[in-house]
């Protein structure tokens, strides 16, 4: 919990929100919005049993998907020394994990969906489990309904309302392998391998239907959707960006060619963090036609995906995990509202993640919510971007 507990509805500032608006305040005019010089360090890493794939990070916690070790739970509240906190060995071979409300879903390969209570992180147990067609590479979970790219088998959907017992909705085949999925609002975008970017409604998801397809012209591992755009991990071919606004006739907005073999991304505001087999490349896509690197950082091994919380990376970099400070990366680290200007607004923002003990307001980096993250986030608001 926050060491400091700030009301911003009082009517009356508390002493130290006062002092540091008092700090901000008193520039004579809002810091520039300039880009920032963009060097990521190695923070800390982790060796695990296997070859680490995917991540998923929750508070200081990583769930990283293992393969043949199954789940791995890290405490990373102090990056420098990262912790094991406990595993689960699953069954088949863990390549895909989603975390919600202290429930792990494991994409486990040939054993198909895992469903592990990690309430308790040092001692995760098994809720339920389900045998998939194929080959379970990805899952995505929205509320009790979870989301399997599946491989030849494509989407299956599966219902997890009762993790003891959980059950097959439907199923959609698309034509070629299912490594990625990203479930919004009642659209599932899928990549695909050879066949691209495929768009599926589960609005009905007893019958999920097509509602368009974008060929990429490399292979589809891994896709994020922010909006109306899709961010596709393409293989040989980089990062491309789709439009989607229409996904009956999705168009190509713009790309970047990046060095190696793009497997996974994550976007946070107008930055494109790429997992890139030997490397994490940083490309700012502000302006989608035409994306820019803005630096790189050199993984030890095969960087299979990233996660972005706050202004830390953390890359699943095959026997491994990597954390990465991109603190000097973000297009502008103290705008937390993200509408391109410095403000009030963002230092309301920063309070209210200060109150929730929210990783993005830990401005030092220590694992812990004190004086300090608000003179760290002042120095960064008068310092501009």
């Amino acid at each position: 919990m926050p060491s400091a507990h700030l009301d911003v509805r009082a009517k009356r500032p508390h002493p130290i929100a006062g002092a540091c608006l008092a700090g901000v305040l008193a520039c004579s005019a809002w810091p520039a919005m300039t880009r920032a010089d963009c060097t990521p360090t190695l923070l800390g890493s982790y060796n695990t049993p296997d070859e680490a794939t995917k991540v998923s990070v929750v508070g200081y916690v990583t769930y990283m998907a293992d393969s043949y070790s199954g789940l791995q739970i890290i405490d990373v509240s102090n990056p420098a020394a990262p912790l094991l906190l406990g595993s689960y060995n699953t069954p088949g071979y863990a390549q895909g994990v989603s975390v919600i409300g202290g429930v792990a879903y494991v994409a486990d390969g040939d054993a198909g969906l895992q469903i592990i209570d990690v309430a308790d992180p040092t001692a995760p147990k098994l809720l339920g489990s389900y045998k998939l067609p194929g080959y379970a590479n990805n899952v995505n979970v929205v509320g009790d309904v979870a989301y399997v790219a599946d491989n030849l088998s494509g989407l299956q959907i599966v219902d997890v309302s009762n993790p003891a017992a959980p059950k097959l909705l439907g199923a959609y085949d698309t034509p070629d392998f299912a490594w990625g999925i990203r479930v919004v609002g009642d659209v599932a975008y899928v990549a695909d391998e050879l066949s691209g970017l495929q768009i599926i409604d589960v609005s009905d998801p007893v019958a999920p239907a097509l509602l368009g397809s974008y060929d990429t012209p490399g292979a589809a591992f891994e896709v994020s959707v922010v909006g109306d755009v899709a961010y596709v991990a393409d293989w040989d071919r980089g990062l491309q960006i789709i439009d989607v606004s229409d996904p009956a006739a999705p168009a190509f907005l713009g790309s970047y060619d990046t060095p190696g073999y793009t497997l996974g991304i994550s976007v946070v505001g107008d930055m494109a963090y790429v997992a890139d087999r030997d490397s994490l490349q940083i490309i700012d896509i502000s302006n989608p036609a035409a994306p820019k690197k803005m630096g790189s950082y050199n993984t030890q091994g095969d960087s299979f995906d990233v996660s972005v919380v706050g202004y830390v990376a953390y890359v699943p970099d095959g026997y491994s995990l990597q954390i990465i400070d991109m603190s000097g990366c973000a297009s502008c680290t103290p705008d937390l509202d993200g509408n391109g200007a410095l403000d009030l607004f963002d230092f309301l923002t920063f309070v209210n993640l200060f109150n929730a003990a929210d990783p993005r307001a830990d401005c030092d980096h220590n694992a812990s919510f004190d004086l300090f993250d608000f003179l760290c986030f002042v120095n960064a608001f008068n310092a501009g971007c």
